[in-house]
Protein backbone atom coordinates (compact mmCIF):
# COMPACT_ATOMS: atom_id res chain seq x y z
CA UNK A 1 0.00 0.00 0.00
CA UNK A 2 2.69 2.15 1.22
CA UNK A 3 4.24 1.45 -2.59
CA UNK A 4 1.46 2.51 -5.04
CA UNK A 5 0.87 5.40 -2.48
CA UNK A 6 4.55 7.10 -3.14
CA UNK A 7 4.03 5.85 -6.67
CA UNK A 8 1.03 8.10 -7.12
CA UNK A 9 2.60 11.35 -5.53
CA UNK A 10 5.37 10.64 -7.76
CA UNK A 11 2.91 10.57 -10.98
CA UNK A 12 1.47 13.51 -9.34
CA UNK A 13 4.29 15.78 -9.31
CA UNK A 14 5.49 14.55 -12.62
CA UNK A 15 2.16 15.49 -14.47
CA UNK A 16 2.66 19.02 -12.38
CA UNK A 17 6.39 19.40 -13.98
CA UNK A 18 5.37 18.93 -17.70
CA UNK A 19 2.06 21.27 -17.07
CA UNK A 20 4.76 23.77 -15.89
CA UNK A 21 7.17 23.07 -19.00
CA UNK A 22 4.32 23.53 -21.11
CA UNK A 23 3.28 26.82 -19.36
CA UNK A 24 6.70 28.17 -20.14
CA UNK A 25 7.01 27.53 -23.85
CA UNK A 26 4.09 28.57 -24.18
CA UNK A 27 5.66 31.96 -23.14
CA UNK A 28 7.74 32.00 -26.13
CA UNK A 29 6.03 31.40 -29.27
CA UNK A 30 8.69 32.44 -31.90
CA UNK A 31 10.85 30.19 -29.72
CA UNK A 32 8.89 27.25 -29.83
CA UNK A 33 8.01 28.32 -33.96
CA UNK A 34 11.74 27.76 -34.33
CA UNK A 35 12.15 24.56 -33.07
CA UNK A 36 9.27 23.29 -34.64
CA UNK A 37 10.73 24.41 -38.19
CA UNK A 38 14.38 23.80 -37.83
CA UNK A 39 14.18 20.51 -35.47
CA UNK A 40 11.86 18.17 -38.02
CA UNK A 41 13.88 19.42 -40.74
CA UNK A 42 16.93 17.97 -39.73
CA UNK A 43 14.98 14.22 -39.90
CA UNK A 44 13.76 15.04 -42.97
CA UNK A 45 16.71 15.63 -44.66
CA UNK A 46 18.25 12.44 -43.53
CA UNK A 47 15.35 10.41 -44.83
CA UNK A 48 15.77 12.08 -47.66
CA UNK A 49 19.50 11.01 -48.24
CA UNK A 50 18.51 7.64 -47.72
CA UNK A 51 15.94 8.14 -50.01
CA UNK A 52 18.36 9.24 -52.47
CA UNK A 53 20.85 6.45 -51.53
CA UNK A 54 18.59 3.79 -52.25
CA UNK A 55 17.15 5.24 -55.22
CA UNK A 56 20.42 5.53 -56.72
CA UNK A 57 22.32 1.82 -55.38
CA UNK A 58 19.03 -0.24 -54.68
CA UNK A 59 18.63 -1.58 -51.60
CA UNK A 60 20.44 -1.14 -48.43
CA UNK A 61 21.88 -5.02 -47.01
CA UNK A 62 18.25 -6.30 -48.47
CA UNK A 63 16.45 -3.53 -47.13
CA UNK A 64 13.53 -1.78 -49.15
CA UNK A 65 12.97 1.86 -49.16
CA UNK A 66 9.87 1.26 -47.36
CA UNK A 67 11.39 -1.20 -44.48
CA UNK A 68 14.16 1.92 -43.78
CA UNK A 69 11.10 4.36 -43.39
CA UNK A 70 9.49 1.76 -40.52
CA UNK A 71 13.17 1.81 -39.36
CA UNK A 72 14.15 5.58 -39.62
CA UNK A 73 10.87 6.46 -38.02
CA UNK A 74 10.91 4.20 -35.12
CA UNK A 75 14.12 5.34 -34.67
CA UNK A 76 13.67 8.62 -34.54
CA UNK A 77 10.57 8.55 -32.48
CA UNK A 78 12.67 6.89 -29.52
CA UNK A 79 15.34 9.70 -30.44
CA UNK A 80 12.43 12.06 -29.44
CA UNK A 81 11.24 10.66 -26.70
CA UNK A 82 14.30 10.74 -25.12
CA UNK A 83 15.19 13.90 -25.76
CA UNK A 84 11.98 14.78 -23.77
CA UNK A 85 12.87 12.83 -20.90
CA UNK A 86 16.53 11.91 -20.89
CA UNK A 87 18.81 14.58 -22.77
CA UNK A 88 19.67 16.21 -18.49
CA UNK A 89 21.87 13.27 -18.68
CA UNK A 90 23.93 14.76 -21.44
CA UNK A 91 24.59 17.85 -19.13
CA UNK A 92 24.69 15.98 -15.85
CA UNK A 93 28.82 17.21 -15.60
CA UNK A 94 27.91 20.33 -15.51
CA UNK A 95 25.39 19.70 -12.63
CA UNK A 96 28.25 17.71 -10.42
CA UNK A 97 31.07 20.55 -11.00
CA UNK A 98 28.36 23.51 -10.10
CA UNK A 99 26.95 21.79 -7.27
CA UNK A 100 23.84 21.67 -8.43
CA UNK A 101 22.92 18.15 -6.68
CA UNK A 102 22.49 20.18 -3.30
CA UNK A 103 19.20 21.19 -4.18
CA UNK A 104 18.12 17.73 -5.48
CA UNK A 105 19.43 15.78 -2.12
CA UNK A 106 17.62 18.09 0.54
CA UNK A 107 14.15 17.22 -1.15
CA UNK A 108 11.96 14.36 -0.37
CA UNK A 109 12.17 12.90 -3.61
CA UNK A 110 14.81 10.34 -5.13
CA UNK A 111 17.75 12.88 -6.74
CA UNK A 112 17.96 10.72 -10.53
CA UNK A 113 14.06 11.22 -10.52
CA UNK A 114 14.21 14.83 -9.49
CA UNK A 115 17.33 15.15 -12.45
CA UNK A 116 15.61 14.39 -15.24
CA UNK A 117 11.98 14.66 -14.27
CA UNK A 118 11.93 18.60 -12.85
CA UNK A 119 13.56 19.73 -16.23
CA UNK A 120 11.60 17.98 -18.71
CA UNK A 121 12.57 18.88 -22.11
CA UNK A 122 9.13 19.95 -23.54
CA UNK A 123 11.05 21.04 -27.04
CA UNK A 124 11.53 17.47 -27.89
CA UNK A 125 8.03 16.77 -28.92
CA UNK A 126 9.38 18.73 -31.78
CA UNK A 127 10.90 15.75 -32.98
CA UNK A 128 8.22 13.07 -32.71
CA UNK A 129 6.57 14.85 -35.67
CA UNK A 130 9.02 13.82 -38.42
CA UNK A 131 9.78 10.40 -36.27
CA UNK A 132 5.96 10.01 -36.66
CA UNK A 133 4.92 11.01 -40.23
CA UNK A 134 7.96 8.68 -41.27
CA UNK A 135 6.56 5.62 -39.60
CA UNK A 136 3.02 6.11 -40.90
CA UNK A 137 4.69 6.40 -44.19
CA UNK A 138 6.73 3.20 -43.77
CA UNK A 139 3.97 1.16 -42.43
CA UNK A 140 1.81 2.40 -45.85
CA UNK A 141 4.79 1.15 -48.29
CA UNK A 142 5.27 -2.06 -46.22
CA UNK A 143 1.29 -2.62 -46.33
CA UNK A 144 1.52 -3.40 -42.54
CA UNK A 145 -1.63 -4.92 -40.85
CA UNK A 146 -2.40 -2.76 -37.89
CA UNK A 147 -4.13 -4.81 -35.56
CA UNK A 148 -4.15 -4.10 -31.40
CA UNK A 149 -1.03 -6.76 -30.82
CA UNK A 150 0.70 -4.37 -33.57
CA UNK A 151 0.33 -2.04 -31.62
CA UNK A 152 1.67 -3.26 -28.17
CA UNK A 153 4.18 -4.47 -29.71
CA UNK A 154 5.08 -0.86 -31.13
CA UNK A 155 4.38 0.87 -27.87
CA UNK A 156 6.22 -1.86 -25.73
CA UNK A 157 9.49 -1.28 -28.21
CA UNK A 158 9.48 2.05 -28.07
CA UNK A 159 9.51 2.74 -24.28
CA UNK A 160 12.20 -0.10 -24.22
CA UNK A 161 13.83 1.75 -26.48
CA UNK A 162 13.73 4.65 -24.65
CA UNK A 163 14.74 3.18 -21.46
CA UNK A 164 17.92 2.11 -23.39
CA UNK A 165 18.98 5.18 -24.68
CA UNK A 166 17.78 6.89 -21.22
CA UNK A 167 20.21 4.43 -19.40
CA UNK A 168 23.29 5.00 -22.00
CA UNK A 169 22.97 8.77 -20.85
CA UNK A 170 22.80 8.14 -17.46
CA UNK A 171 25.66 5.82 -17.64
CA UNK A 172 27.72 8.15 -19.62
CA UNK A 173 26.63 11.27 -17.43
CA UNK A 174 27.66 9.38 -14.13
CA UNK A 175 31.06 9.38 -14.86
CA UNK A 176 31.24 13.06 -14.44
CA UNK A 177 30.84 11.70 -9.83
CA UNK A 178 33.64 9.34 -10.68
CA UNK A 179 36.47 12.15 -12.81
CA UNK A 180 34.68 15.11 -11.70
CA UNK A 181 34.68 16.87 -14.87
CA UNK A 182 32.11 18.43 -17.47
CA UNK A 183 33.08 16.16 -20.39
CA UNK A 184 30.48 16.69 -22.91
CA UNK A 185 29.73 13.08 -24.08
CA UNK A 186 25.85 13.70 -25.73
CA UNK A 187 26.86 14.80 -29.44
CA UNK A 188 28.93 11.94 -29.75
CA UNK A 189 26.85 9.46 -28.33
CA UNK A 190 23.49 10.81 -30.04
CA UNK A 191 25.83 10.52 -33.54
CA UNK A 192 26.98 6.87 -33.14
CA UNK A 193 22.97 6.31 -32.36
CA UNK A 194 21.82 8.07 -35.27
CA UNK A 195 24.14 6.01 -37.06
CA UNK A 196 23.40 2.55 -35.78
CA UNK A 197 19.52 2.87 -34.90
CA UNK A 198 18.49 4.79 -38.40
CA UNK A 199 20.15 1.92 -41.00
CA UNK A 200 20.51 -1.18 -40.38
CA UNK A 201 22.60 -2.66 -38.01
CA UNK A 202 23.69 -5.99 -40.64
CA UNK A 203 25.77 -3.49 -42.20
CA UNK A 204 28.18 -2.95 -40.11
CA UNK A 205 31.17 -5.30 -39.33
CA UNK A 206 30.19 -8.84 -37.68
CA UNK A 207 32.43 -7.60 -35.00
CA UNK A 208 30.56 -4.52 -34.33
CA UNK A 209 27.65 -6.21 -34.36
CA UNK A 210 28.06 -8.26 -31.65
CA UNK A 211 29.30 -5.09 -29.58
CA UNK A 212 25.81 -2.99 -30.20
CA UNK A 213 24.44 -6.39 -29.48
CA UNK A 214 25.71 -7.56 -26.43
CA UNK A 215 27.66 -5.13 -24.73
CA UNK A 216 26.55 -1.72 -25.92
CA UNK A 217 22.46 -2.83 -26.61
CA UNK A 218 22.25 -0.05 -28.84
CA UNK A 219 20.61 -2.93 -31.98
CA UNK A 220 17.70 -3.65 -29.59
CA UNK A 221 16.46 0.27 -29.94
CA UNK A 222 15.27 -0.50 -33.47
CA UNK A 223 17.13 -3.01 -35.68
CA UNK A 224 16.01 -6.20 -33.94
CA UNK A 225 12.22 -5.67 -33.19
CA UNK A 226 11.67 -4.24 -36.17
CA UNK A 227 13.61 -6.96 -38.29
CA UNK A 228 11.04 -9.17 -36.28
CA UNK A 229 7.95 -7.05 -37.03
CA UNK A 230 8.66 -7.05 -40.67
CA UNK A 231 10.52 -10.70 -41.36
CA UNK A 232 13.40 -8.44 -42.78
CA UNK A 233 17.23 -10.05 -41.56
CA UNK A 234 15.28 -11.54 -38.84
CA UNK A 235 18.20 -12.86 -36.72
CA UNK A 236 16.34 -13.14 -33.72
CA UNK A 237 12.22 -13.62 -34.39
CA UNK A 238 9.21 -13.85 -32.64
CA UNK A 239 6.29 -11.98 -31.42
CA UNK A 240 8.32 -11.65 -28.28
CA UNK A 241 10.89 -9.38 -29.74
CA UNK A 242 9.73 -6.35 -28.96
CA UNK A 243 8.86 -7.33 -25.23
CA UNK A 244 12.74 -8.36 -24.92
CA UNK A 245 13.23 -4.63 -26.10
CA UNK A 246 11.12 -3.59 -23.08
CA UNK A 247 13.73 -6.03 -21.07
CA UNK A 248 16.73 -5.36 -22.25
CA UNK A 249 15.56 -1.23 -21.46
CA UNK A 250 14.73 -2.13 -18.09
CA UNK A 251 18.17 -3.85 -17.23
CA UNK A 252 20.11 -1.07 -18.83
CA UNK A 253 17.87 1.30 -16.67
CA UNK A 254 18.69 -0.86 -13.63
CA UNK A 255 22.17 -0.80 -13.87
CA UNK A 256 22.35 2.91 -14.78
CA UNK A 257 20.52 3.68 -11.50
CA UNK A 258 22.96 1.84 -9.49
CA UNK A 259 25.70 3.43 -11.12
CA UNK A 260 24.26 6.45 -10.74
CA UNK A 261 23.86 5.89 -6.87
CA UNK A 262 27.35 4.57 -6.53
CA UNK A 263 28.93 8.39 -7.91
CA UNK A 264 26.16 9.59 -6.00
CA UNK A 265 28.30 8.81 -2.81
CA UNK A 266 31.21 10.82 -4.00
CA UNK A 267 29.14 14.11 -4.97
CA UNK A 268 31.59 16.69 -2.80
CA UNK A 269 29.12 19.92 -3.90
CA UNK A 270 30.77 22.68 -5.50
CA UNK A 271 34.30 24.02 -4.68
CA UNK A 272 35.86 21.22 -3.54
Amino acid sequence: MRFFKELWHYLDVTVHVIKMAFMTIIEYPSNIAGWLISNPLQFIMGFAIIKFVVESFGQINGWTYGQLAFLYGLSVISHALSMIFFVQGWFMGYFVIEGEFDRYLTRPLGVLYQFFFTNINIFGITDLIPGILVFIYGCAKCHVVVSPLFVIQVIVMLVGATFIRGGIYILLGSTSFYTRSAVDFGQYTQEIMDKTTMYPLSMYPESLQFILTYLIPIGWVSFYPVSSLLGVEAKFSGLVIPFVTLAVGFIVMLIAGVYFNFGLRKYESAGN
